[in-house]
C-alpha cells in the first residue's frame, strides 16, 4: 500500500514541476524569436549600406563642413626632413632697464693752485626791488628797495668804476688766481619775486652788470603769480643773469634730515639747471639758517659755497659756506651805499 502513495506523490510532483516549467519556456521561445528578428533586420541593413556605392556612404557617414571638398596639396618632390632631438631655445628673461636718476652737475671745486689767497669783495644783497604796497609791515618796508633808488644805486657804481663778477669769479680767482676787475662787486637778489624780472632785470641790462638770483623753485614750480616763471629765470639766464638756489620753499634747513635736505636742495638744484642748462654751485640759506650738517651736506654734493647775511667781505676758500653780505635796506640812499661800501671789513 505504500508503494502506490510514493507513485502518486511522484506524479503529483512532476506535474507541478511541468506546470512550473511551461510559462519559463514560452519565455524563452519569445525572447528566441525577437532575438531571430533583430538578426534578420540588421543583416538585411548591412546588405543594402554594402551594396551602396563608397562615395555615397562616406557622404552619409562622415559630414562636410563645405559642400566643395578642398584638393590634398600635392608632395614635394624633395621633402626636407624635418630635425628631430634639438631642443627649442627658450627666450631670454627681460631684464626691466635701470632708472637713470635725473642728471645734475656735480663740478668738483677747481683745483688750488697751492696759493693761499683772500678777498674782500662787497656782496651787496638785495630782496624787493619795488614800490611797497599800502599797508606794508615794517618787514616789507625794509626789505623793498623803490625801483627810482636802485636805479640810482646803479649810477652811482657805474660812476665809481665797480664790475660786477659771479661768485664763481671769486672762486676761480681763491684757487687759481684768475684775474678780477678792479673793483669787483657782487649784485645778489634773494627769493626770486617778480619784480627781479620787471624791475631789476632791464635796469641791470641797461648799465652792463650782472644779476645772481637766489630763488624760491617751488614759487616757479606753482606759477605764483608774485614769484619768477620758468620763463622768465630762462631769459634771465639766457641773459647772462646768474641763477642760484634760495631753496624749494622758504624754510630752515638746520636740523633736518638728510632725506629733507635732499628734496629741497638737490631737488631745487635739478629744477634749476633743467631750465636754464647752466650749474646751480651756490645757495643762499634762507634766513641765514644753518648748521654743519647742512654745510656738510652741501660739500657732499660739490657745492661751491653758500651766503649768509652777516655783515662783511671778507671771502676765503676756508669759509666759503658761510661768506657775509651787505644787506641793502629799504631806506639806503646812495650815501647809505656809499657808508656800506667803505666800511672796514
Amino acid at each position: 500500500m505504500a508503494r502506490p502513495s510514493r507513485l502518486r506523490a511522484h506524479r503529483r510532483l512532476l506535474s507541478l514541476t511541468l506546470w512550473m516549467m511551461i510559462p519559463g519556456g514560452l519565455i524563452a521561445l519569445t525572447l528566441f524569436a525577437m532575438s531571430r528578428a533583430i538578426n534578420v533586420a540588421a543583416w538585411e541593413t548591412s546588405r543594402r549600406l554594402l551594396s551602396t556605392p563608397a562615395e555615397v556612404s562616406l557622404s552619409m557617414l562622415v559630414p562636410t563642413s563645405s559642400p566643395t571638398e578642398s584638393p590634398a596639396p600635392s608632395p614635394s618632390p624633395n621633402p626636407s626632413p624635418t630635425p628631430t632631438g634639438t631642443p627649442t631655445p627658450e627666450p631670454s628673461p627681460i631684464v626691466p632697464p635701470t632708472p637713470t636718476p635725473y642728471p645734475f652737475f656735480q663740478e668738483p671745486l677747481p683745483p688750488t693752485d697751492g696759493q693761499t689767497r683772500t678777498l674782500q669783495v662787497p656782496i651787496l644783497m638785495y630782496h624787493y626791488i619795488s614800490d611797497p604796497p599800502s599797508g606794508a609791515d615794517r618787514f616789507r618796508l625794509d626789505l623793498s628797495v623803490r625801483p627810482s633808488m636802485f636805479e640810482a644805486h646803479l649810477q652811482y657804481l657805474r660812476q665809481a668804476g665797480y664790475e660786477t663778477v659771479s661768485l664763481s669769479d671769486l672762486i676761480f680767482h681763491l684757487t687759481q688766481g684768475h684775474p678780477l676787475p678792479p673793483r669787483p662787486i657782487v649784485l645778489t637778489f634773494d627769493d626770486g619775486y617778480r619784480d627781479a624780472y620787471e624791475e631789476a632785470f632791464p635796469r641791470l641790462q641797461r648799465y652792463g652788470f650782472r644779476g645772481t638770483f637766489f630763488v624760491l623753485t617751488g614759487r616757479a614750480d606753482e606759477g605764483d603769480p608774485r614769484y619768477l616763471s620758468w620763463e622768465q629765470i630762462r631769459q634771465m639766464s639766457e641773459a647772462g643773469m646768474d641763477i642760484q638756489l634760495h631753496g624749494r620753499e622758504h624754510v630752515p634747513l638746520s636740523g633736518r634730515d638728510e632725506a629733507f635736505l635732499f628734496y629741497h636742495i638737490i631737488g631745487g638744484k635739478q629744477s634749476i639747471e633743467a631750465h636754464t642748462g647752466r650749474p646751480v654751485r651756490f645757495l643762499a640759506y634762507p634766513s641765514s639758517d644753518y648748521d654743519q650738517r647742512l654745510i656738510q651736506f652741501l660739500e657732499g654734493y660739490r657745492f661751491w659755497g653758500a651766503v649768509t647775511t652777516a655783515f662783511g667781505a671778507d671771502e676765503r676758500l676756508e669759509n666759503r659756506f658761510l661768506w657775509p653780505r651787505i644787506r641793502i635796506r629799504g631806506t639806503d640812499d646812495v650815501g647809505a651805499l656809499m657808508w656800506k661800501l667803505s666800511v672796514p671789513k
